[in-house]
């Protein structure tokens, strides 16, 4: 059996739109998964251990930040109340 037929020139176009057509198919398949598969990657970098202890020094900070505003406030405010038992 000769493999002539395989190079025949008229199933020259046959077989470059087959290629043509199974490239295409297979990057409208797996570009979604590919996009997919990035955006996972970057959310789940933000549960590593090093992401995780640094949202947790964030919070303490805030907590730490917020607590010291409250009292900063508290004690700017009192000496600006009229005392009531001054003559």
């Amino acid at each position: 059996m000769d493999a002539s037929p395989l190079f025949d020139p008229q199933y020259l176009p046959i077989i470059a739109g087959t290629l043509v057509g199974f490239a295409a198919l297979a990057a409208l398949l797996l570009v979604p998964i590919s996009r997919f598969l990035d955006r996972e990657e970057e959310v789940a970098e933000d549960w590593t251990p090093d992401a995780l202890a640094e949202r947790m020094r964030e919070r303490q900070q805030t907590a730490a930040n917020g607590t010291k505003a409250a009292e900063e406030r508290e004690q700017s405010s009192e000496p600006d109340r009229p005392s009531s038992a001054s003559p």
